[in-house]
């Protein structure tokens, strides 16, 4: 059996749709995504009030949430993109235990098999990255840094830029647009 450890698990058959998977869990479970959302819900609240609160505001994010995965939850979500149901190992669930707390992945468990599904509604998500608008502001922003400092911690700008910029950047995206500048 796979050792799992603060992971909240939905148990029985697996399904794709948020909202059925979000009503799987149990109430204090909905507390917690709410908190890991930052979305404020009454202590009163119904099961069903709170997926209703909870659903959008997962759809909403999940774009942003996603581009900032590190490379193996990435990956593992990835080998999910397709929509297939996959069985996970105790590393794999630590991997993507974040996801599954924020409201963006399902981990159900039948028997001693854990299966990892994301929502239907938020495969296209995965993929949905727009080529940054502006490059020009980036660059503005790096070359600022470097006035002020004299050099520059991309991973830093990066990170300042998620957090501020609605249109999120990788690392990657980040050192292809600075060397496009040269």
């Amino acid at each position: 059996m796979i050792e799992i450890h603060n992971v909240p698990l939905i148990k029985g058959t697996p399904y794709s749709d948020l909202e059925k998977g979000l009503l799987a869990y149990k109430k204090n479970q909905l507390f917690q995504i709410a908190e890991n959302q930052h979305t404020p819900i009454r202590k009163s609240a119904t099961k069903a009030e709170i997926v209703d609160q909870l659903k959008p505001v997962i759809i909403e994010k999940a774009t942003h949430y996603f581009a900032q995965l590190g490379p193996k939850a990435a990956q593992v979500l990835a080998d999910l993109d397709s929509g297939v149901l996959l069985e996970t190992s105790a590393e794999t669930l630590a991997v993507v235990q974040s996801s599954i707390e924020s409201g963006y992945l399902f981990a159900f468990q039948v028997k001693d098999e854990v299966t990892l599904v994301i929502p239907n509604e938020l495969i296209s998500a995965i993929n949905k990255r727009e080529k940054l608008k502006n490059p020009a502001l980036f660059l503005r922003q790096l070359e600022n840094a470097r006035k002020i400092y004299g050099t520059y911690d991309l991973k830093q700008l990066v990170s300042v830029w998620n957090k501020y910029f609605p249109q999120s950047l990788t690392m990657e995206e980040a050192t292809a647009l600075i060397g496009m500048r040269h």
